[in-house]
This record gives C-alpha cells, structure tokens and sequence, in this order.
C-alpha cells in the first residue's frame, strides 16, 4: 500500500487562506491509497490520526482572518480629537458652506450602503486659467487625492483635515502673511479633487464594533485590490476572510467606481492614494507582473525626482522607489498602479505618512495611527509634504506648457550656439566677397589714403605762397 507523505499533506492544508475545495481534494489524497492493498493495523491507526489532525485544522479556520480579527489594543482613537465619519462630514459640509467659492461638496458617489463618500472639489471657481509672468496662460494644475481606502487608517484623514483648515484660515489672514499666501496659491494654481472617504462602510465598522484591525469594506473587500491592474494575481487573495480580499471581479465595489468615473471625466496631473503604517512613498508597480518582468511606469524619472524632494520634506524622513522593490511582497489591483498604467497619469503615488512598520508587541490602531494626544504634532510634522508635492506640481506644469508652446525653449543653449554660428559664417562670407564688388556696389567704398609725408609738403606750398 502506498501512501502521499503525510506530512507534505499537513503542510500543504496548513497554508492560509486555503480554500475549503482544495482542502477537500487534498484531504482525499491524504486518506486514499494510490493503491488499495492490504491494511495493517498500523496503517489504518495512520489514517485515522491523520483525519483527526485534518479535522482540527479545519475547524480552527477562523471565521474572520487572523489579521482583522479584533485584538485588545493598546490605545484606541479619543473621538474629541479624531473625527468619526460623521464628524467629518459635518467639518466638511462646513468648510463648503462658509467657502461657497472655492470648496464645493458632492454626496453623488455612494458606497455599498449607501453612504457618501464625500468628494470635496477645491479651487477658485471663478477661473480655469491663472496667468504667467511671461504672458503664457497655465491652466490649473488637476490633481486626485484618495483617503481611507483601509477602514483602520485614521491618520491620512486627519492630515487631509489638517491641510483643509491651513487653506480656509488664509482666506481670513492678513493680505501677504504666509497664511494669505499659501491658500491664494492652492485656489489659484490647482484644480483639487478630494476623496474624503473612500470606504465609509468600512469606517463605520470599525467604530461600530471596536474592531481596529479591520480593512475592507462591508463585504470585506480590500478596495486597494479591486481595480483594473493585474486583478486577481497572487499579490490578493480569494478569500473573503483574508484582508487583502480582493472581491468577486475588477470593480465589483461601488466604492471604487468614484475614482474610476473620475479619471473617465477629467484630465489629472497627479494621483495619491494616502495610507498609513509607515514612513514609505511607492512609485509604480507594485503588482506581480511588472515585478516578474521589471516593468516601470512611463514617467518614471519625473516620480521618482518629485519622490526623492518629498522624502525629505519633513522632519522624518521616508523611503521611496519602485513598490515591487521596495517591499517584500506583491500587491495586485492596487489604485495607484491602475492610475499610472491604465490611466497614464503622469504622477501616480501610494503614500504612508506614518509609523515605523509593523513590531514586536504590535496590535491594530497603534501601527498606523498615533495617540490621540500626539495627533496634532503628527499632522502638523505632515504638512510640509503637501506644500512641496503642489509647489513641485505647480512647477512641474508650467515648463510642460511652455515646452509645448516652443520645443526650442527647452534647450536654450543649443539655440543660441546655432544662431551664433551661422552669423560667424555670414559675416566672414560677406567680408570675402567684399573687395570683388564692383565700387558701386561695395558697403565700404575703398577710399584714398594720405600720408602724412604728402600733407605735410602741401601746407608747406601753401605757407610759401
């Protein structure tokens, strides 16, 4: 009688995530004889020990997996200082509101349960078009940003919250203070569209249940796995207890419809998609794919310059490269992937803006978000990122208008060197053609020279006579 090696089996249904069809299969393969011959009583106590230790394996199968589950945290969010969804949608409701010329707030784009998802438009409604100093006309600069796509992430929201009231209190500072300065300068130069809640559903859940390790939506679904880019590869899961669960098909979540529908509308520049966990800027790709055959966005050299100016903005600072080297593991269907190779965006960014990866001793909250104590000091150090990615943006536009409206201007020296050279060749063609001319036709008519010999004798003749 020959048997598969038992241990292999174990081995094999041990895998997480395993799904229940394929720990059927290998359970037969485990209990079955290649070939049926005679058992001994050995054999048959073999099987019967290797049923019972499947058996357990099975039904320690969490209902939830071992990363959402909920854990004893230790510290959880003081809600006088962070905002719950619906905090937030008051903030903001009331940003609009009292700003009615630059902030307009849309609830058409709704989750799973219905929910808004609270798109945030911001800029000076009153023109498309600011002007440059040499007369050139720059449009606005479009940029996206994505918020909690992971329901467990409280920090990038704050940070958005954070850089909203830096924008509004300038609108009441004095005329020229940096505060005035700076807001003039967003309203003015940037066209922004703000995803305030990517995943309200998910958010709801966690402040529901008290369980901070949850990520997905309602349905589980990691959204950061559900979008147009090498969907379903081995850098997600399919199954809908894992946190990476990736949904039934591309797009399958309303929720990422938005940004889907958005980049379909409008032009951008820039996409984010803000996370939190620790201090790391992902260029694209991260999926398995572009990893296997080192594929590379098509403005790489351009991300990675404005990458390496945004990793040392602040006082901490962070990593940054391609995310299939940065990390250690693949990531499938992510947002910013979708953006930089669908989309053909061409600044395409994941951002973490905080924390130290995960630790020893490491539960939930306290990996991607601080002590509610220590919130105002963490937005506070964020803030420098965002003013250099829109400075570097602003700048960023204005030479791809000006390259577009004369190529020449992008190498300057390499014009003004022809130009020198060909009246070098011009001048010496005229001088040698000169003395051939016929008298009437010269520039510079040969004219008589005198010698000072000759005119000295002839005002002697004069003095003579």
């Amino acid at each position: 009688m020959q048997f598969y090696h038992g241990d292999m089996c174990m081995q094999m249904c041990a895998v997480r995530n395993l799904g229940s069809k394929i720990f059927r299969n290998l359970l037969q393969i485990c209990l079955f004889p290649v070939r049926l011959k005679r058992q001994s009583v050995c054999e048959r106590k073999l099987q019967m020990n290797l049923l019972i230790t499947l058996i357990v394996v099975l039904n320690s199968q969490p209902a939830d997996a071992r990363d959402v589950k909920p854990k004893e945290e230790t510290y959880v969010p003081d809600y006088t200082i962070y905002h719950n969804v619906s905090q937030l949608q008051k903030d903001l409701a009331d940003i609009a509101q009292r700003n009615p010329n630059y902030f307009k707030l849309d609830h058409t784009y709704r989750s799973r349960l219905d929910q808004s998802q609270l798109l945030l438009r911001i800029t000076n409604f009153t023109g498309s078009r600011v002007s440059h100093n040499l007369h050139v006309h720059i449009p606005k600069v479009k940029v996206l940003l994505s918020y909690a796509e992971h329901a467990r992430e409280f920090l990038p929201v704050e940070s958005m919250l954070y850089f909203l009231h830096n924008i509004t209190g300038g609108l009441v500072a004095p005329t020229g203070s940096y505060s005035d300065l700076f807001s003039r300068f967003i309203l003015s130069n940037f066209d922004l569209f703000i995803v305030a809640m990517m995943n309200p559903d998910g958010r709801h859940q966690v402040e529901t249940t008290k369980n901070y390790c949850w990520r997905g939506t309602s349905e589980g679904v990691d959204l950061n796995r559900n979008f147009d880019w090498n969907f379903g590869g081995p850098g997600s899961s399919g199954d809908v207890n894992d946190e990476e669960y990736r949904g039934k098909k591309v797009f399958s979540e309303p929720e990422s419809h938005i940004l889907r529908e958005l980049t379909s509308k409008y032009k951008f520049d820039a996409f984010v998609s803000f996370h939190a966990g620790i201090r790391q800027i992902y260029v694209p790709f991260a999926d398995s794919k572009s990893k296997k055959i080192k594929r590379k966005p098509h403005n790489l050299d351009g991300m990675l310059d404005l990458a390496t100016i945004l990793s040392t903005a602040t006082v901490n600072h962070y990593r940054y490269g391609l995310a299939y080297n940065l990390n250690d593991y693949t990531a499938d269907g992510t947002v910013f992937d979708y953006m930089a190779g669908k989309r053909r965006i061409p600044f395409s960014f994941a951002i973490e803006l905080w924390g130290i990866g995960d630790y020893k001793g490491a539960k939930c909250f306290d990996l991607f978000n601080p002590r509610s104590k220590d919130l105002q000091v963490a937005v506070e150090e964020i803030h420098p990122l965002y003013k250099s990615l829109f400075s570097y943006l602003r700048k960023w536009k204005e030479r791809q208008v000006i390259k577009a409206l004369d190529p020449e201007l992008d190498a300057p020296s390499l014009t003004l060197g022809f130009i020198l050279l060909a009246t070098v060749i011009i001048i010496t063609i005229f001088v040698a053609i000169q003395n051939k001319l016929p008298q009437c036709l010269r520039v510079f008519p040969r004219r008589r020279v005198i010698s000072l010999k000759s005119l000295s004798s002839t005002f002697s003749m004069v003095q003579l006579r």
